[in-house]
């Protein structure tokens, strides 16, 4: 069934796809066995009859690389510690940031930023939250020894003081466009320890719930923080389950074991998910941007012909429409758009394999008898990226390149992409808001760990677009610099820009009044209700 489903939608139009399903035949027909038990217990009523009535279960793919807010970068950790941690500024819905633990913000100088704070608000022990938790939060980040990730982005922080209990005072090096992301910190209580290796339960903060139990690769257990306000008929506790076989979380929706997944269903099997009535799934434009990056280190890959040979023979389009099943927007660069700096006239490339093996000519790679060309790469992925692995190994192949996947579990796989020890990878950026991202990711000074630039990409055009475009405080003069910005990184290709995630969640009907966020954040899990006792919205026999 998936294999026919796949071919009615255009799978095979070219033909590349072709190759990566007669070579994936076993897989292929797997799933479609799993599909068709799927059906099997639908017919059997095979739901779970244990459910406490004011817990839900969420399915993840992945263990957080860090429970503590200070050091999480990755988006399931991200997207934990947003139900655990308040922050000075959030963002809504439409990508602006307001206050959460601010209640009013001042500006009053280029460099200067006051916080006056909220009162009343309790950690989940019932320590009243102050400017000194935040001060000890914003230190901790910053000191030398902590050696955490984000110290990069708070570079331009040169203090953070505070006057009395409930005003805190931020004070840049410079005019600092985008510094209300600076205040976007999960806050811990003053005196929290540093994390040891990621496998600690959480800290406590001051947010909806408290994390009372946590198994790395196993599961997670969120309960309400009593000193924090919910909806009547809200969830009372979250079970985060990790369930790293997207098959495996496609059973526990269908059999009503799980409640909630968010975006890390396999797209063949949300059609047979929808047409079951219990469940629901959420379809909403996304901000996520999945890119292909390459290591600069590579004398191969810092040849721009050989990169944009890559970029003319990936199909995108045809992934997004088939293995997508169009959950997704072909990508231009990395702000969609719906962000206000967003520039669309920017050079892109279209599926064009002819093109590709001209330019990888030109570079001085012939194709030999084989049609092979002697570029052998690397790609480094994990489990559930191996499949799109494939999909651009068939893809290159046609153009004489040779990819071999490599597949790692998480922590080890994300180890080496922070190193620079990749060839090629896909990776997406989750909840870019301002086009400073531009700066973390792209500037020549940004290596890990003193930021994102994986791919030790160099560019001093780039260096000086990026750096005016972070210290240029008027909004119309940085869209311009970002204009440019986004079609150098077009023209350069430091990454491969793929598409736009939709945000795609699959949730049982006993979940109401959930809300997408576009990027995929899972804060209104705290303030969703729940239909019925024990699950009004799941089947019966």
């Amino acid at each position: 069934m998936i294999l026919l489903l796949s071919r009615q939608s255009g799978i095979t139009r070219n033909g590349v796809l072709t190759v990566w399903i007669s070579e994936n035949t076993a897989r292929l027909q797997l799933v479609a066995q799993i599909a068709a038990a799927l059906v099997a217990l639908a017919g059997c009523g095979r739901y779970r009859t244990d459910r406490s009535p004011g817990t839900i279960q969420v399915d993840i793919e992945t263990s957080p690389a860090s429970t503590d807010p200070r050091f999480a970068t990755d988006a399931t950790s991200s997207r934990i510690n947003e139900l655990i941690f308040d922050s000075l500024v959030k963002t809504d819905r439409n990508g602006q940031f307001v206050g959460r633990l601010a209640d009013r913000i001042e500006r009053p100088s280029p460099t200067e930023i006051v916080f006056h704070l909220k009162h009343g608000v309790r950690f989940s022990d019932g320590r009243e939250l102050t400017a000194r938790d935040i001060i000890f939060t914003y230190d901790s980040i910053r000191a030398p020894e902590s050696m955490s990730a984000k110290r990069a982005g708070l570079e331009e922080l040169k203090s953070i003081d505070a006057p009395d209990d409930y005003t805190v005072v931020m004070t840049t090096a410079h005019p600092y466009a985008p510094a209300l992301e600076l205040a976007t910190e999960g806050i811990v209580p003053a005196g929290t320890p540093l994390p040891s290796q990621g496998t600690a339960a959480a800290p406590i903060g001051s947010g909806p719930f408290q994390m009372v139990g946590y198994a790395r690769d196993e599961a997670a257990w969120l309960e309400r923080n009593p000193y924090s306000p919910y909806p009547p008929g809200a969830p009372r506790s979250i079970l985060l389950k990790i369930v790293p076989d997207p098959t495996v979380r496609a059973l526990e929706l269908a059999e009503g074991v799980c409640d909630f997944s968010g975006n890390n269903i396999e797209y063949d099997v949300l059609p047979w998910l929808g047409s079951q009535r219990f469940l629901e799934v959420s379809r909403t434009p996304g901000t996520t941007y999945k890119y292909l990056s390459f290591n600069f280190r590579d004398p191969r890959l810092r040849d721009l012909r050989v990169r944009r040979a890559i970029a003319y023979a990936i199909d995108r389009s045809t992934i997004v429409n088939t293995i997508l099943r169009g959950t997704g927007r072909v990508a231009t660069g990395m702000l969609s758009p719906e962000n206000w700096a967003y520039e669309g006239n920017v050079t892109t490339y279209s599926y064009d394999p002819s093109k590709a093996r001209q330019l990888l000519d030109q570079a001085g790679y012939a194709a030999g008898s084989n049609g092979m060309r002697g570029l052998r790469f690397e790609y480094k992925t994990t489990p559930e990226g191996a499949r799109l692995g494939e999909v651009f190994q068939a893809m290159l192949q046609r153009v004489g390149i040779e990819l071999t996947i490599r597949t790692l579990d998480f922590a080890t796989y994300y180890a080496d992409i922070q190193a620079g020890s990749f060839d090629l990878t896909s990776m997406q950026w989750v909840g870019i808001n301002d086009p400073n991202s531009y700066y973390m990711v792209f500037d020549s000074q940004k290596t890990p760990p003193y930021g994102q630039n994986r791919g030790y990409y160099s560019n001093s055009a780039m260096d000086r677009l990026v750096e005016s475009g972070m210290t240029t405080v008027d909004p119309a003069a940085r869209k311009k610099i970002y204009g440019q910005v986004q079609q150098l990184a077009a023209e350069e290709l430091p990454y491969v820009s793929l598409w736009w995630v939709d945000n795609v969640a699959v949730m049982n009907r006993r979940l109401v009044g959930f809300d997408a966020y576009p990027n995929g954040s899972f804060r209104s899990l705290a303030t969703v209700t729940l239909s019925g006792p024990g699950g009004g919205g799941e089947p019966s026999d």
